[in-house]
């Protein structure tokens, strides 16, 4: 079984051990946002419940304050002039006013006015001072909502009206007095409405004093208009500007504004980085019938600072950053500890094996080189009985070419006594004896041809010199000496696919020797107990090199042994006495005397191909 090398295993290891940390470290930065984030919202939720407290108490003390004035003003005696019709109190009313205003600090104005919108009576307080406004100045004030709740209003229910800004004169005051007005009618015999505004400007300035380094309070109209902001600029922005929507919080807000406003009650949204809560005020009017866009709806915002989540996750992310570096730093250097420590120790095991197992692999090295030195003594005794033999066919080649050359000139000299006596010879003894000399000439060419390819197979054998040679000589040599061997094998083909004019410089004799190897190869093996076949010779040229292409349709090698091919001794056939170091000479000459190189590729049943490569211009060399 194979095992898992250190690399792979340490890397293998650091990556798992960094998937984790990064997990931890990912859960915990969520577990610790989420925690600052609900803390935030209880902080955000204790900043409204402390501003919504504040502003109902003073809701709460303005209905009671403006329902004890219209009782104290039920309480005085009252005169009429019936040619007037107007009622006079004693004490005088706007006495009764001026104590009033001074009762509490966010009481700014104490209007009586008439079923008509006409002030009757009107009390101005600012500061602490008390101003009694003259009949003169008085204003109409019909076109003013709140005069018309008058006929809605039933028993002793106050009607509170929105916050809004102080207008006088149909302009609007400046310094801005937030405003917030009570209305009661007067009794039955005393026509008309009483009406208090309570500046909220110290109320207002109360609720921003709530926010703090973290935490900011928004108050915002139902319209979404804002009144308490914590940029000033922001606050009544729009009715000062007369621009409807341009700075409301819907427009600025929309997905903040349409969570808040979708609530029941307190609601919290994240929303660009900032915490967001909010709370619904609406001030009951109880016993008034009040249209739906004089409702006074106030909605308390407390959000976070732009930036204190983004720091608070910023100061996280590093704190987690570096935690989990020391932890991964450390972890990592520990398990490199365990896992060298494991592989030394089977570093250990493995080095004893290893000297056990070379100690065999020596004895049987020496055992193989014995029998090779054995074999390559016997290849070397029959090496040299071929050169000898190689000498003698050589000698008897040069004393044959004598004879037949006496041959061929007594054959030319019969031709030329025939053709000189042609006339006087009968027809038919002239066509018989032409044909006769025709066929001697043809079979003594044969001879000599053959005679004159054993003499250049031979010489080129013996003595390895360079020389300018055709390869189709080499080749048409080849196909001579297989010629009649194949006789006797009917079934087999030799066929050659080679281009003309081959010229190269090397050595003929030796690649005449390797062409012979590996067709022999293929009829002793790759057509072994076969009796068809075919083996191809192709030859081109191919850049500077000869492209020598020997293959067949045999049996073919098979894997075991394909790679295995050239090496000393490997033979199918021992058997029948091959003694393996065929190809394996091959091989030392295309490699080593000639410079060349050789492919094998071969598949079983389908044959063999060798592709040879050698140089078209060799130089001289030493073999090896």
């Amino acid at each position: 079984m194979a095992t898992i090398s250190k690399p792979v295993l340490l890397s293998t290891v650091i990556t798992i051990l960094f998937l984790v940390i990064v997990f931890v470290g990912w859960s915990n930065y969520r577990l610790f946002e989420a925690r600052f984030t609900t803390q935030l919202t209880l902080d955000e939720a204790e900043l409204l419940a402390e501003g919504t407290s504040i502003f109902s108490r003073e809701l709460g003390h303005i209905k009671n304050t403006t329902l004890f004035l219209r009782n104290s003003i039920d309480s005085l005696s009252t005169t009429r002039d019936h040619i007037s019709d107007v009622v006079w109190f004693e004490p005088d009313i706007t006495q009764v006013f001026s104590q009033f205003a001074k009762t509490s600090p966010f009481i700014s104005q104490v209007r009586w006015i008439d079923p008509t919108g006409k002030e009757l009576a009107r009390v101005n307080s600012h500061n602490g001072e008390i101003v009694i406004v003259p009949s003169d100045q008085l204003q109409d004030k019909s076109e003013r909502y709140y005069v018309h709740q008058n006929n809605f209003i039933v028993g002793d229910n106050v009607y509170i009206s929105p916050v809004d800004l102080n207008i006088e004169n149909n302009q609007i005051v400046t310094p801005l007095e937030p405003t917030l007005r009570g209305v009661v009618p007067l009794s039955h015999h005393r026509k008309g409405i009483l009406v208090v505004n309570y500046n909220l400007t110290k109320l207002f300035d109360q609720l921003r004093s709530l926010s703090n380094d973290r935490l900011f309070l928004d108050l915002v109209s139902t319209n979404g208009e804002w009144m308490v902001s914590q940029t000033p600029e922001q606050e009544w922005k729009n009715t000062l500007n007369n621009h409807p929507t341009d700075n409301y919080f819907n427009t600025l807000y929309p997905e903040v504004w349409a969570a808040i406003t979708q609530g029941t009650g307190m609601t919290s949204v994240l929303f660009q980085g900032q915490m967001w809560s909010a709370n619904k005020v609406v001030v009951e009017n109880e016993g008034v019938a009040i249209e739906t866009e004089q409702v006074s709806c106030l909605y308390f915002i407390a959000r976070s600072r732009l930036h204190i989540l983004a720091e608070y996750q910023a100061y996280l992310q590093k704190l987690i950053i570096i935690i989990g570096s020391v932890a991964f730093f450390g972890l990592t250097f520990v398990l490199w500890w365990l896992i060298d420590a494991v592989y030394k120790r089977r570093a250990l095991m493995v080095a004893l094996e290893q000297e056990k197992s070379q100690l065999k692999v020596v004895n049987n090295d020496l055992y193989k080189a014995n029998y090779q030195l054995v074999e390559l003594q016997n290849e070397l005794v029959e090496a040299s009985k071929l050169s000898a033999l190689g000498m003698m066919v050589a000698g008897l080649a040069h004393e044959m070419n004598t004879p037949l050359g006496g041959v061929r000139m007594a054959l030319s000299s019969l031709g030329v006594l025939v053709n000189r006596e042609v006339e006087t010879l009968p027809e038919k003894s002239k066509e018989t004896m032409l044909n006769s000399i025709n066929i001697a000439d043809k079979n003594l060419t044969r001879a000599v041809n053959l005679v004159a390819s054993f003499k250049r197979i031979t010489a080129d054998a013996s003595g390895q010199d360079i020389e300018l040679f055709s390869f189709n000589d080499v080749l048409k040599d080849i196909l001579i000496v297989y010629k009649s061997l194949l006789k006797r094998q009917p079934g087999m083909l030799l066929i050659q696919e080679c281009e003309p004019h081959i010229e190269m410089q090397g050595f003929p004799g030796i690649l005449f020797q390797v062409m012979q190897n590996l067709i022999d190869n293929s009829l002793q093996h790759g057509f072994k107990d076969m009796n068809r076949g075919t083996i191809k010779i192709i030859a081109r040229k191919s850049g500077d090199n000869l492209e020598l292409i020997i293959e067949d349709d045999g049996k073919g090698v098979s894997s075991e042994v394909v790679d295995r091919l050239f090496e000393p001794f490997v033979t199918t056939g021992r058997a029948t006495k091959h003694t393996g170091l065929g190809l394996h000479l091959v091989h030392q000459w295309v490699y080593k005397l000639m410079g060349g190189r050789i492919e094998v590729t071969s598949k079983e049943e389908e044959g063999a191909r060798f592709t040879v490569y050698i140089p078209l211009q060799l130089a001289r060399v030493q073999p090896s």
